[in-house]
């Protein structure tokens, strides 16, 4: 990047909202600080998002693309000798959370604490079953921003 004196910011890669999301099941469970060390590295490069719910305790899987799996199948398999399953999760869109409200917030992670995730870097998730029901929660709830991307810095 050239300048003449401008202010730069750089600001982080955009994550987009994921439309595929899966559960791994571990074939060996002896296996399971391999696989937490290679699902960081692979969400530290892109490869794939993982999603911790906030109520719950299975990671959450989620891409862009469905062959986001498979490159984190092989990976996982390749480079840390984890093998896994994949079973779908019954979400279809995923949103990032943004309300300026600190009330509004607290009584939507209440209310909805079984849909939410924090994304690696903290950020508050909503994972909605079905568009419709993204749709009503948006009407729901007119003081939460649902973000279809975020960037990180």
């Amino acid at each position: 990047t050239f300048t003449e004196k401008e202010p730069l910011k750089f600001t982080g890669i955009p994550n987009f909202a994921p439309a595929y999301f899966s559960k791994v099941i571990l074939r060996n469970p002896i296996k399971r600080k391999q696989l937490q060390k290679g699902l960081l590295q692979l969400s530290e490069e892109g490869v794939i998002q993982v999603l911790k719910p906030v109520f719950g305790q299975m990671d959450i899987l989620a891409a862009v693309g469905k062959l986001q799996f498979d490159v984190t199948r092989a990976r996982l398999m390749d480079e840390y000798g984890v093998d896994a399953d994949y079973e779908q999760a019954d979400f279809v869109a995923s949103r990032w959370i943004e309300c300026d409200n600190e009330e509004t917030l607290e009584a939507f992670k209440e209310r909805r604490r079984d849909s939410l995730c924090t994304d690696a870097w903290g950020s508050l998730v909503y994972l909605a079953p079905s568009m419709w029901m993204l749709d009503h929660v948006k009407k729901e709830w007119p003081e939460i921003r649902f973000l279809t991307s975020h960037e990180h810095e």
